[in-house]
């Protein structure tokens, strides 16, 4: 995970900030094109004035570590039709809730009292774009890039300390897998349809025997 807020100054992080993540869900596929999918995200975050680029940062001395669990409910729209594709690209956005275990910096406790009571609890707005194949039905292993708004801005303890107009979020980079419960296609292999009943749903192929099998 790559936390955005109060502790970070551009949207390229510092490497040592850069944490783990790790991500599984459920998915309903509606349409050839359309689907639901129930997600937990699980990652750490973290962010230091350490890696600050300005003297005042530096000496503010302000950290933080969390372990950020997230459930969300989120729309796809698959780019290539997943009835024909076992590769295919798509677009994810939706609601979740976020409980963020914060650790705060052992040189937070001194100027904590400018700051007010906080949830650990807070609501998201996950959104980004991915890529997903069918190892076998119904699994998926799927490649995401996300970014979550929330509507707290206390993921990194801080907030009248840094900038208070400003809610925190952060980018989430994973490799997880789907389970798909409903809208499996067992037919879909390397792209081209390969199910003769599929094929010739509709046929009745005892008749075109009959017809051109004494020829």
């Amino acid at each position: 995970m790559i936390y955005q807020g109060d502790l970070v100054e551009e949207i390229i992080v510092p490497l040592n900030t850069v944490r783990w993540t790790v991500d599984a869900g459920l998915h309903w596929q509606i349409t050839k094109r359309w689907g639901l999918q129930l997600n937990y995200t699980l990652g750490q975050l973290a962010g230091d004035d350490a890696y600050g680029t300005t003297e005042s940062k530096r000496r503010r001395n302000l950290s933080f570590t969390s372990l950020a669990h997230e459930v969300s409910l989120r729309g796809t729209f698959d780019i290539l039709r997943n009835d024909k594709w076992k590769l295919v690209p798509y677009v994810t956005a939706g609601v979740g809730g976020v409980y963020n275990d914060i650790t705060p910096g052992a040189a937070n406790a001194v100027t904590a009292s400018t700051e007010e009571a906080y949830s650990n609890f807070t609501f998201s707005i996950p959104m980004g774009v991915g890529l997903k194949y069918q190892i076998s039905c119904p699994w998926v292993l799927k490649a995401e890039g996300l970014y979550h708004w929330t509507l707290s801005d206390y993921l990194d303890d801080v907030s009248q300390r840094g900038n208070p107009d400003r809610s925190d979020g952060y980018f989430d980079i994973n490799i997880g897998v789907i389970y798909f419960f409903v809208g499996c296609n067992k037919n879909r292999r390397g792209g081209k349809y390969e199910d003769c009943e599929q094929l010739n749903g509709g046929v009745d192929m005892d008749k075109l025997m009959r017809q051109y099998g004494g020829q």
